[in-house]
């Protein structure tokens, strides 16, 4: 990973153990999501270990073990909530030597591990949170070796039952539809795709850009980026509850954006992995596993070295947009691309409420809770004046407060607003940014660029989706990206006829975007 305080170069980063229910929060209280999960992955385990020769009470009897030293472990892990809290960014900095892990994990063989496998040479060693490594060495005891062994073997039903045989995927296939609600399974043929472009994303981009694109639309998309930038300064110029140290810190980061829109110069080198195919004797877990052992040597030939800023070290047809703070960067990839987001024949309205709405939305990502902690080169700093960092809480605090009060479902779950503040603070910043370039077109077309926004967020969900979603997404249920974020514009009230008393009103008073 890129360090925090030097983001030019790698750092080896320690995590906390991964759990069986994903979040800390599950195991003193199971939410709905958190049953299904659990009915996974207690499914997915009984099926392996079953097949393995186990009985029924033996497999009881290990998942019993299993969940007992999970709990355990939890207990000295941050909860899903606690870590979109932004002060966390700077809470999970923790640098140290190996002999801080030493006095932190002098029984389980954490240093030994890593000495063994080379990531002790790094320089830079951070763990994430301390008090996770010195909770399993505490419970890395032998009156617990069982319990050990039967988590293993648990999560290692789970990660592994799809590269197994036939009847193992296709059980796999029955209860992840099962936990997420759907009813039809993806193609043989989509399946088999996906699991080729994880290992060789670059070789699919190249020939998806031979056959797709070309240079014109990398253009277009390019300027796209430019001109929400060149409006971002505006933004900042006309923020007046910004002092000028902090605006000038914040415009200095805003030109250091680096602009990555549809694809690379210079590609990843995966010339390093080599399949070995069903002819000779492969198979698909040999696959995957050859994978991961040629991704995690590449990764210790990374060790005190230079990040190669050229290389985006993303997988571009994957259907996302992001931006990257420890790069200062936008993201803007072909994956991502389809009728409701960007074609080269749509209107400027069309491509201002789709795709430029994106562009804005990442952009402001460099201004969000999270992201304005770090500096124009991607390293945590505070650039900040005391008085300014006080006035933007107050106001993302105001937008957690609104969303607190938001019932997601008809049985009353309510909305955590501290989990999708930093996506509700880049979907309004960014609709700002592209209803000021509106400003500049004569005759714009409001209605065209509203409808083109929400034929972008339009969805369709199963309800163990949004549930799930709505407990661990940091970004809202689409119909809140749509409706909540319209509603902060007068734009949109001029353009249809909306006034006080009507569904869609909110008073000037209460309207919550940041910037």
């Amino acid at each position: 990973y890129p360090s925090p305080d030097d983001s030019s170069v790698y750092e080896v980063n320690i995590g906390s153990p991964e759990l069986l229910l994903d979040d800390a929060a599950e195991y003193k209280e199971l939410t709905e999501n958190g049953k299904r999960l659990k009915k996974l992955k207690d499914d997915t385990a009984s099926y392996i270990l079953g097949r393995l020769g186990m009985s029924e009470k033996e497999i009881q009897d290990t998942l019993k073990k299993a969940y007992d030293f999970d709990t355990e472990l939890a207990k000295y892990q941050k909860t899903l909530l606690e870590m979109y809290d932004p002060s966390y960014v700077t809470e999970a900095i923790n640098i140290v030597k190996l002999d801080d892990l030493k006095e932190m994990s002098p029984d389980f063989p954490l240093v030994q591990y890593m000495e063994k496998y080379d990531w002790a040479k790094s320089d830079i060693i951070d763990v994430e949170w301390p008090d996770s490594i010195k909770g399993l060495n505490g419970l890395y005891t032998e009156e617990n070796v069982e319990k050990i062994k039967a988590k293993l073997l648990v999560d290692s039903a789970y990660n592994y039952i799809n590269m197994l045989d036939e009847d193992a995927y296709r059980t796999f296939q029955k209860l992840q539809n099962e936990y997420s609600g759907i009813t039809e399974n993806e193609s043989d043929q989509e399946l088999a795709y996906q699991a080729a472009r994880s290992a060789f994303p670059d070789s699919f981009a190249r020939l998806y850009i031979e056959k797709f694109l070309n240079e014109d639309i990398r253009r277009d998309v390019t300027e796209l980026c430019r001109d929400c930038i060149d409006t971002y300064r505006d933004m900042l110029d006309n923020t007046d509850w910004l002092s000028e140290s902090t605006q000038k810190a914040a415009k200095d980061k805003l030109d250091k954006i680096k602009i990555h829109a549809v694809y690379p110069d210079k590609w990843e080198d995966y010339s390093i992995y080599h399949v070995k195919a069903k002819e000779e004797g492969g198979t698909y877990f040999e696959a995957v596993s050859d994978f991961s052992k040629a991704m995690d040597l590449r990764d210790r030939g990374r060790i005190n070295q230079k990040i190669d800023k050229e290389i985006w070290g993303i997988d571009i047809l994957e259907t996302n947009a992001f931006y990257d703070h420890t790069d200062n960067s936008i993201n803007i990839v072909p994956g991502f691309f389809c009728d409701a987001t960007y074609s080269e024949k749509m209107s400027t309205e069309q491509k201002y409420g789709a795709l430029g709405s994106v562009v804005g939305h990442e952009i402001s990502h460099a201004f969000d809770t999270t992201g304005s902690q770090f500096d124009a080169d991607g390293n945590v700093r505070d650039w900040w004046t005391k008085e300014d960092k006080e006035a933007f809480d107050e106001r993302a605090d105001k937008l957690v407060k609104y969303y607190d009060k938001i019932v997601a479902f008809d049985d009353g779950t309510p909305y955590q607003g501290q989990i999708v503040q930093t996506e509700a603070i880049a979907d309004m910043a960014g609709f700002k940014c592209m209803l000021l370039m509106a400003k500049d077109i004569k005759d714009f077309n409001y209605d065209e660029f509203f409808k083109a926004h929400m034929y972008l967020l339009a969805r369709v969900y199963t309800l163990e989706r949004a549930e799930s979603s709505v407990l661990s997404d940091p970004h809202p249920l689409y119909y809140l990206r749509g409706n909540v974020n319209v509603q902060q514009f007068d734009e949109f009230y001029e353009t249809y006829d909306i006034k006080e008393g009507d569904g869609m009103y909110l008073a000037p008073e209460d309207r919550i975007a940041v910037w």
